[in-house]
């Protein structure tokens, strides 16, 4: 599985859906008269349907080969958590993987007895581990019965979960998608989305019905404690193991005190090897509802077939309530908050301002501003440090970090050269940002950037895959799929004034949070 992984970036995804329209060869931005049979085309090739219980479905018909991407795509990331359960909506990616009442199992009512068992030891051994931890870290005196009784139920746990393997079928999902050809099984989990994908041929899409209905109705946090230990050491490799891991998260809790966009998508280690059974079904049961879900199925597909198909298996899911929205604002207006990691892989920088969540009218203006600044070779930060000062290796923009769905950061950030002054760095890149305020984008420029913005991802996305992806985003995270192209009109509309007042409205010490990883060579990691 690969998981947390980054989301494509929101507005520049328009760009897929408008390149493999209409206008694949040309590179400028389309007059509304074309725009606007850029929008009648895809409208027609796409068919959305909202089934009784509230999940979306969303169709598009692209031939070339009778094969079809599926992405079925839920509303919930490490954003709907609170710091005790951090990491449960990667857990729970997991988790799905491990089988139903039906599947990854050889006798489900024998291998109850055991699970319901494993349960019970399991939280009592969390509930020891808890209580040592809890005495050591206050310099307490652990009993000598706490460990006694500790260590004999870790080995009566292991026993139990030794002959609990023998009823256990593992990847039998994933053998039957591959005898029927499925191919790119897999998922991951952001902030803000957890999605599941296959390519399949056309004529064995009630396959995938079949196996994600019974995923979804039945599914069984089989190996729980098992997969809690591989999520502890995926942790242990991505984050803990890695400068830009350490430094990316201490940067993300520096800059959001208040809002859950500051947790890690992973979750914490101090918190991983404690994450309950029982609230992580209950998280399940809450947010993986009928009404936080889009399906998105590209490519060979027959609209009424494929609705009977999904309705027929999908729509007698219980919905349940809806979600509320994270009310925690962070603030716009503080002190430069800062943060420094030590590490042998350094050194890095970071740099980021709070910026409002779309469909805020400033984002098609950030998104141009991130492409001003650091667009390939010609970006302009990309020429002051790295061309020209020969202070850093490497430099990107992202906005929307660490998601979409609330208020986010413009962030920068720089692999620097090993030696360089990363004061000098920050310096330079204010310097970069401060010209954007004062001196405005000549009109050259800004159709320039607009359309390499178009032409980078006419080359580089055109695949059933990307479409079914970025259609159970948008319809998500957007609220409807057809924004993509209010989007498009948003961005095309972008002048130079725009640029100089939205750097000016967002871009102040006042809104800025850095982090810097610095170089530890020698030292333990």
């Amino acid at each position: 599985m690969w998981s947390l992984l980054p989301k494509s970036n929101l507005f520049r995804s328009i760009f897929l859906f408008l390149s493999l329209s209409l206008f694949a060869n040309s590179f400028l931005f389309a007059n509304e008269d074309i725009f606007s049979e850029v929008r009648s085309s895809l409208e027609s090739r796409v068919k959305k349907v909202v089934l009784k219980n509230g999940i979306r479905l969303l169709m598009m018909k692209r031939e070339g080969s009778p094969t079809v991407a599926v992405y079925t795509k839920f509303l919930v990331g490490s954003s709907d958590e609170t710091p005790e359960i951090a990491g449960t909506a990667h857990l729970l990616e997991h988790m799905l993987f491990k089988g139903t009442k039906n599947i990854g199992v050889t006798n489900y009512e024998k291998e109850k007895i055991y699970l319901d068992q494993i349960r019970v030891w399991g939280k009592r051994l969390d509930s020891y581990r808890l209580q040592e931890r809890e005495l050591i870290q206050k310099g307490e005196p652990v009993p000598e019965k706490l460990i006694t009784d500790k260590n004999v139920l870790e080995g009566r746990f292991k026993s139990l979960l030794e002959l609990h393997r023998k009823f256990v079928v593992s990847n039998e999902d994933s053998y039957i998608y591959d005898k029927n050809g499925g191919t790119g099984f897999n998922a991951y989990t952001t902030n803000d989305v957890t999605n599941y994908q296959i390519l399949l041929p056309s004529n064995r899409l009630e396959i995938w019905a079949k196996l994600e209905s019974d995923r979804l109705k039945d599914p069984i946090l089989r190996e729980y404690y098992t997969e809690r230990d591989v999520v502890l050491e995926e942790r242990r490799m991505r984050v803990e193991n890695q400068g830009m891991g350490i430094l990316r998260e201490k940067f993300l809790g520096t800059a959001f005190e208040k809002h859950a966009y500051g947790m890690p998508v992973i979750g914490f280690e101090s918190n991983l090897p404690f994450l309950d059974i029982d609230k992580t079904e209950d998280f399940f049961q809450k947010k993986y509802r009928p009404h936080n879900m889009a399906i998105g199925i590209v490519g060979d597909v027959d609209f009424s077939q494929t609705e009977a198909l999904v309705r027929k298996y999908f729509e007698n899911i219980p919905d349940g309530e809806s979600p509320k929205p994270s009310n925690v604002a962070e603030s716009y207006d503080h002190e430069t908050r800062r943060v420094t990691v030590k590490h042998s892989s350094g050194p890095m920088k970071v740099m980021g301002w709070l910026t409002p969540a779309a469909p805020h009218p400033d984002r098609p203006v950030l998104e141009l501003i991130d492409a001003i600044l650091s667009q390939g070779e010609t970006g302009r930060l990309y020429k002051r440090l790295v061309l020209r000062d020969k202070l850093a290796q490497r430099v990107s923009c992202w906005t929307g970090e660490p998601g979409e769905r609330y208020a986010n950061l413009f962030a920068i950030y720089v692999t620097n050269v090993r030696g360089a002054d990363p004061d000098k760095i920050e310096s330079a890149i204010l310097e970069e940002i401060e010209s954007l305020k004062k001196e405005a984008v000549s009109e050259e420029e800004l159709l320039k950037i607009k359309n390499q913005i178009v032409g980078d991802y006419i080359r580089g996305l055109n695949s059933n895959s990307k479409l079914a992806d970025v259609l159970t985003y948008y319809e998500l995270v957007a609220g409807d799929w057809t924004e993509i192209f209010d989007d498009y009109s948003r961005l095309d509309r972008v002048t130079p004034g725009d640029i100089m007042r939205v750097t000016q409205k967002y871009f102040s010490p006042r809104n800025l949070t850095v982090g810097d990883l610095i170089n530890s060579d020698g030292e333990k990691k």
